[in-house]
């Protein structure tokens, strides 16, 4: 009986014009937050996330006098001093390569691969977003690796292609156990390795740098490293005596990420503008939901005030409008998701040649997608609460 008093005069066309237009601000916002959700791998350490924006990779140019004497691509000292002085370097590394043979293979019950590899290694403090499967530890002889992207391509697309082996994704090689055999003065010995993230960046294959130096120490030759490869953090990545100090040296620089950075840069933009429409479509019709609670509440103001004489507290006569706010909302946001869902299936069988994996809708885009709910819920029924609480009995007027 309660439910019927309060609900007089409810406006079934001011419901559901709140429900339309709520629905489409948060379906829009729901698919921008999804969606920057699926795409996190293109910028993850799984793929170029490596190194921060500020990090380049510095090489002499290769020449054919390299042919005679390659010690020509080797950065001196001074050259290195050079380089580290410059008013835009922050700081500088270089790459460890190995000084010993490695072998890899992997045997299973119809086929059995191997090769010979190589290893080089950059210090852990500037990779940045490694997943914890990074360390080494001497006693349990395991070695995480990284290696490029293009490696699996042309697994895939050419050797597989070839022979008539499968073609295997990203996730099913990380799964893959295979043996590393290292060698070096005299010595030998065999270490589990399992690749644990691919580079669109690093065109050579990573190992932590404590196993790179335990391994140059026990297996490699006594000649200092040689530093072919540089890793220059500077100040200001759009600095433009950046580029001008190279061009002089006729050196190579790669700056990280390339135009994966702007397309990064890109999509944020789309998906803050995304988020800025769903934005500006909810607020209005959160205004009408604000203006029909009041309305809602005028009209019975009469019966609110009697019931208060009467003696129900001003919680109780807030209760079923309550319980109708949130279910009109919950049954909005559901909509809004399922059309999130929806959407969700026809960008990702768009971005599969992203090596984007349809999985299931990420955890945090669930939360966000409850939390919302539950937030614009919240500021309704405070709404509703702060009217009622207004609401004075005819005696007191």
């Amino acid at each position: 009986m309660l439910k019927k008093l309060l609900r007089q005069n409810l406006s079934v066309p001011q419901l559901l014009g709140y429900s339309f237009t709520a629905l489409a601000g948060m379906a829009l916002i729901f698919t921008a937050f999804g969606f920057s959700m699926d795409i996190r791998p293109l910028f993850s350490s799984d793929t170029d996330g490596l190194f921060k924006s500020e990090y380049m990779v510095v090489t002499k140019k290769v020449s054919v006098f390299s042919a005679i004497n390659s010690k020509t691509t080797i950065f001196s000292d001074s050259e290195v001093q050079e380089i580290e002085t410059q008013p835009f370097v922050k700081s500088l590394y270089h790459f460890t390569p190995c000084r010993y043979s490695v072998y890899a293979y992997i045997e299973t019950s119809s086929n059995s691969f191997s090769t010979e590899m190589f290893f080089e290694s950059v210090p852990d403090n500037i990779l940045d977003g490694v997943n914890g499967d990074w360390k080494w530890n001497a006693e349990e002889k395991f070695i995480p690796i990284i290696i490029p992207r293009d490696y699996l391509a042309l697994y895939n697309f050419g050797f597989a292609g070839s022979r008539g082996l499968p073609q295997i994704s990203e996730s099913i090689v990380k799964t893959v156990k295979f043996k590393v055999v290292i060698s070096g003065k005299g010595e030998k010995d065999t270490f589990t390795g399992r690749i644990a993230g691919f580079s669109d960046y690093l065109n050579t294959i990573l190992v932590p740098q404590e196993f790179m130096d335990w391994a140059n120490k026990n297996f490699g030759g006594t000649e200092p490293p040689r530093k072919s490869k540089l890793i220059v953090e500077v100040k200001n990545p759009a600095d433009p005596q950046i580029a001008e100090f190279f061009a002089t040296k006729d050196y190579d620089i790669k700056e990280n990420k390339g135009e994966q950075g702007k397309l990064s840069y890109f999509l944020k933009i789309i998906i803050t503008a995304i988020s800025i429409v769903g934005l500006l479509v909810l607020l209005p019709a959160m205004g009408l939901m604000f203006l029909s609670i009041n309305l809602l509440i005028y009209k019975n103001r009469k019966t609110l005030g009697n019931l208060i004489l009467l003696g129900y507290s001003r919680k109780e006569l807030a209760k079923p409008y309550s319980i109708l706010v949130a279910a009109i909302n919950a049954s909005v946001g559901l909509i809004a998701f399922a059309c999130f869902i929806t959407v969700r299936e026809i960008y990702l069988s768009r971005l599969q040649v992203l090596n984007i994996e349809n999985t299931p809708v990420d955890i945090w885009t669930v939360g966000f997608v409850l939390f919302f709910i539950f937030g614009v819920s919240f500021i309704n029924i405070s709404w509703i609460y702060r009217k009622i609480e207004k609401i004075i009995p005819p005696v007191m007027g």
